[in-house]
């Protein structure tokens, strides 16, 4: 907070510097009233909103003025800009007028991005703009998004303006100012005869604004306005700012003339003035506007001013097109127009005083300007009470009326116009025809398409890609453009970014995929980065990924159907979303960016299986070739990292998987999958058996690798797919390529683990059944050998798990990501038993009866969870796969309800084993007239408590849950007390609980039944990929191969060094 509010005040500071925006008194002197007001006396903090505000002289220009809310306050260009005019002192509106003023004015300033403009004071319509604005901050206060009201007020005539008098100030000499600090307060240091002490307020120009009571002629600011322009010229009279306020407004339409290269007519931004009840000034206001050609909104019935405009309006339009039946001398005409409009000021003298002074000029202006006014009225039909559709028909009356008499710019107007209000129906009727759409210039079609891209309108955007604007003649200025928009909705979260801040799209690139950004960045240091250059054929996948990160879900669903590669942005689509989920800490949100993320998955599942219908080939080699319209990344390797389940899930990477879980192995042939497991059982005969199975002939030319080849039409990638199918015909495989196919295939690896599982666990059972001991040093006997130091079932049982681990170690370094490897259910089991196993491992080397007992425990546990890891060899059974997810799914409801059970399980047995034994801790002694003569307590009250003592009370309660309840004998109050409670939790655990629990499953089953057999696809995914990239030879042989492929990488790098020395030689 502190580093935003000293960028504002330098930012101030070299605006007032180079516009030499000057003080009133003295009048040549540059300004110093300027800062933040702060409307109550709380300390200032993060929470505290504050306004900037600026006292600067009347006699300023408009020019001026409008280029210093740019560069010092650094407002962002409106598409729109309402000034608000009205009943200075008092706004007398019924509640339901009041609350659809308050409403449509925020819902049109949030629509089109508009800035809202008024006099600045609390009291009247200005007071009912700031409780709108106030109303909206609380309910989007999560998005922090602001809407920029303006007040231009008068010095003089604002009350209690000398609490931002400016105050002579310096740093003590002990404050470690930053540089961006001094820079800006250098200017003041001159100016300062003594050091004093200052409080964060005054080091940061923070005005404390506090009117506790009216002050007579003057009126206080509006403490919801977020900027504030004090004109003075030394009189306390407020309407002595109206001529510069009309002349800054009507100078906001040529905002951007001298920044941009655009002409006046491009950079065109429309005004609309709305007029809410009000007096003689706001008859001026008006007049002055609607000479300027401002339309002006009338809200009827709120009183004064604004009735009177209203009842003039129509008596003009009335006697323009409503007499059209009665014909009548131009002379009765006139006579009967006046006397309507004498009657009218007659009636409106009784509420507006001064009112003949501005008769003359409200009729000249009604008159000549008449279309430019629009009555609105919250029972009227023709807006069906939407303020915003009466602001919008006087904007469109403004462009269709207006003096331009080139056609093309009031097109252009309506259009962007139609775009900002999301009015559809009427651009595709009049603006974009079959008739008019030659008359549209190319670049202005552009731009529409740019707004409604801003906008997020998808149908503008496919109705304007309809009429030939192409996405890939956007240019780089554009997409900046578009990145710099925090206006509508939401950004995703960025690592180390607030939401407020404007992220630009290297941001976005780099906490994103970082590792695509690289190769992006190899791509564009070949290509210019000017603004002015086209994004080409990149343009729908920039575009894509800028809805994206920009959270326009719609919008970006359909720039996916325009990308190259339409199956590939999905799975790009839900990976972003994904890591935005683990960013964000709104629980709402994350889970809207995780249903977002679910639907990209399930576009890209359509696209592909309905790709695979069509073409089954084809549709598996996609999945084969890396994307070269994103950086060349392979689908299936980005599926997996954004874990896209129903992508994974679908036809056509199932029909992929086939061809991987069998390798070169003919798995169409019929029992393949048996025949298989036969040869992979008689692992001695193995090259006997393997070479009699059904192969097909593997083709290395099959997918191609380098980006230059990738590059090809559909008809060429299918003619590649095709051609391996018609030489499988024809060419017969060898004998020993049969045995190097056969140990490829995953499925064979998948069967030799399976069987050295099924061998492990039975030596493993066998070992601590039967052939566990502590270690030998007495020189005894062990398995029939004299001083053998560990049985050799147990030497051969470490050998195994030893292997085991071997291989866990290297799914650990080669993985892609160290968070997948431990988000695995698997992986963690497999590092729990690891960790269970070592410490067994290192205890049993140790010859103390408790570290062997130790060891024996560990070890025994070890075991459970390697006969739960098996489960995971289910996964690749079509039938016991989904199953298994239903246990898995079932044990999360079971955990839930053990929490539930303990709870009741602990309250009852501890108070019945307390009244139990009570009278085993307590003696009561009487004497022979049944006096009592003494309470001993066992073992004088201390020592009673024993870990015993916890198993007792849990053994107690816990067989009553399945049933096995005891009967409890004696009669005193004890057991009588402890028989009802067994009673009640008896009931309560097995009528009660278990039932719950029972249906707590049933639903579980349900639930996961429809979506098991995704579930079970996606897992089998992972099984396929596992066992691809496990070693041919299962543990212990493993190790073999570890050896055989470090001394090849070995051989390779010597190699590789060689060739490198003879080069450098040459």
């Amino acid at each position: 907070m502190d580093e935003e509010m000293a960028q504002k005040l330098q930012n101030v500071q070299r605006a007032i510097e180079t516009l030499k925006i000057c003080q009133n008194d003295p009048p040549d002197e540059i300004t110093k009233h300027y800062g933040f007001m702060k409307f109550d006396e709380n300390k200032l903090d993060f929470t505290t909103r504050l306004s900037q505000y600026i006292r600067l002289s009347l006699n300023t220009n408009a020019e001026t003025i409008v280029k210093f809310m740019q560069q010092g306050w650094n407002l962002p260009k409106p598409d729109l800009i309402i000034s608000v005019t009205g009943g200075a002192k008092n706004c007398d509106m019924s509640a339901r007028l009041r609350k659809i003023f308050q409403s449509g004015l925020v819902a049109v300033a949030i629509t089109t991005n508009a800035w809202l403009i008024t006099a600045g004071t609390n009291a009247g319509v200005v007071k009912e703009v700031g409780e709108a604005l106030n109303k909206y901050r609380y309910k989007n206060r999560k998005n922090g998004v602001d809407i920029p009201c303006i007040g231009i007020a008068s010095w003089g005539y604002t009350a209690g303006n000398e609490q931002l008098d400016y105050r002579p100030m310096t740093f003590s000499t002990n404050i470690n100012a930053t540089k961006t600090k001094q820079a800006f307060m250098k200017h003041h240091q001159n100016q300062i005869a003594h050091s004093v002490h200052m409080d964060i307020d005054d080091q940061y120009f923070v005005r404390n604004y506090i009117v506790k009571e009216k002050q007579k002629k003057r009126c206080d600011l509006e403490p919801n306005h977020t900027h504030f322009l004090l004109l003075d010229d030394g009189q306390p009279n407020a309407d002595t700012v109206l001529p510069l306020r009309a002349e800054i407004e009507k100078y906001f339409r040529n905002i951007n003339i001298e920044t941009t290269t655009e002409t006046a007519v491009e950079s065109f931004i429309p005004i609309v003035m709305v007029l809410v009840e009000g007096g003689p000034s706001s008859i001026r206001t008006i007049c002055q506007a609607l000479d300027s050609n401002t339309p002006v909104v009338v809200i009827k019935e709120s009183g004064r001013a604004a009735d009177l405009v209203a009842e003039l309006h129509a008596c003009y339009t009335d006697n323009e097109s409503g007499n059209a039946t009665r014909p009548q001398t131009g002379l009765a005409k006139s006579s009967s127009k006046e006397t309507e409009i004498n009657a009218i000021f007659a009636k409106a003298r009784t509420d507006i005083t001064g009112l003949d002074e501005v008769k003359n000029d409200l009729c000249r202006i009604l008159n000549e300007r008449k279309q430019l006014v629009t009555i609105f009225k919250f029972d009227s039909k023709r807006h069906h009470g939407n303020l915003e559709d009466a602001i919008l028909e006087s904007l469109f009356n403004a462009a269709k009326f207006s003096d331009d008499s080139n056609e093309q710019n009031r097109r252009k107007v309506e259009l962007k116009l139609a775009i900002a209000w999301h009015k559809f129906n009427y651009a595709q009727k009049y603006l974009l025809t079959d008739t008019t759409i030659s008359k549209w210039k190319e670049d202005d079609l552009r731009r529409a398409l740019v707004d409604a891209l801003h906008r997020g309108h998808v149908d503008f955007v496919e109705l304007l890609i309809e009429f030939g604007t192409s996405l890939e003649k956007l240019t780089n200025g554009d997409l900046k453009q578009l990145y710099a928009i925090t206006l509508t909705g939401y950004r995703l979260p960025v690592k180390g970014k607030g939401k407020n801040h404007i992220c630009k799209k290297d941001d976005f690139y780099s906490d994103y995929f970082h590792l695509i950004l690289n190769n992006a960045n190899t791509n564009n240091k070949l290509s210019p980065l000017d603004d002015n250059i086209s994004l080409g054929k990149g343009a729908p996948q920039d575009l894509f990924l800028w809805a994206v990160f920009l959270d326009r879900f719609e919008l970006a669903t359909y720039l996916c159907s325009k990308t190259w590669n339409p199956s590939i942005a999905p799975l790009f689509g839900a990976q972003i979303y994904r890591r935005a989920a683990i960013l964000e800490l709104d629980l709402d949100i994350k889970q809207q960016y995780e249903d977002h993320a679910d639907q990209f998955d399930t576009h890209a599942m359509s696209i592909i299986d309905r790709c695979f219908d069509h073409d089954e080939h084809f549709a598996v080699d996609l999945l084969k070739r890396p994307a070269v319209a994103f950086n060349n990344v392979y689908p299936l390797q980005l599926a997996r990292k954004a874990t896209c389940k129903s992508f994974l899930a679908s036809k056509c990477v199932q029909k992929y998987l086939d061809h991987q879980w069998f390798g070169c192995i003919n798995y169409k042939r019929k029992a393949i999958t048996f025949r298989v497991f036969l040869c992979s059982l008689f692992f001695p005969l193995l090259p006997i058996f393997s070479i009699f199975l059904p192969y097909i002939k593997k083709h290395k030319n099959n997918i191609r690798s380098t980006p230059d080849q990738l590059k090809v039409n559909q008809s060429t990638m299918m003619h590649n797919v095709i051609e391996p199918v018609q030489h499988k015909k024809k060419k017969r495989v060898q004998w020993s390529d049969k045995i190097a196919y056969f140990y490829q295939a995953p499925i064979v690896r998948f069967y030799y683990y399976m069987i050295f599982f099924i061998i492990f666990l039975g030596l493993f059972s066998y070992v601590l059944l039967v052939d566990y001991f502590p270690l030998n040093i007495y020189n005894e006997r062990r398995s029939n050998v004299q001083n053998l130091r560990i049985p050799i079932t147990e030497t051969i049982l470490h050998i195994c798990i030893w292997s085991l681990i071997s291989e866990e170690i290297r799914q650990f370094l080669f993985v892609n990501s160290k968070r997948e490897y431990v988000s695995g259910i698997w992986n963690i089991i497999d590092i729990f038993a690891t960790i269970l196993y070592l410490i067994g491992f290192i205890t049993r080397f140790i010859v103390l009866e408790p570290l062997f007992v130790v060891s024996k425990i560990f070890l025994c546990l070890d075991l459970i969870l390697w006969f739960v890891r098996t489960l995971e060899l289910f996964a690749a059974f079509e039938k016991l796969g989904p199953k298994l997810i239903m246990i898995f799914d079932t044990m999360k409801d079971f955990l839930f309800f053990v929490c539930f059970l303990l709870i009741f399980l602990f309250g009852y047995s501890i108070s019945s084993w307390s009244l139990m034994t009570t009278d085993n801790q307590v003696s009561w002694n009487y004497n022979s007239d049944g006096s009592l003569f003494n309470a001993t307590v066992s073992g004088a009250g201390s020592g009673l408590w024993t870990w015993q003592l916890l198993r007792d009370v849990i053994n107690f309660g816990v067989w009553k849950i399945f049933g096995q309840v005891d009967s409890i004998d004696g009669t005193d109050a004890y057991s009588v007390v402890t028989f009802i409670l067994t009673i009640l939790f008896v009931a309560v655990a097995n009528v009660l609980l278990l039932s719950v629990l029972i249906a707590l499953f049933n639903i579980t089953i349900q639930n996961v039944q429809m979506q098991s057999h995704r579930i079970w696809r996606y897992q089998r995914f992972l099984l396929v990929s596992e066992y691809n990239n496990k070693p041919p030879l299962p543990p212990p042989f493993n190790t073999i191969y570890y050896l055989y492929s470090i001394i090849c990488y070995i051989i390779k790098k010597i190699k590789h060094y060689n060739q490198k020395h003879r080069d450098g030689i040459l």
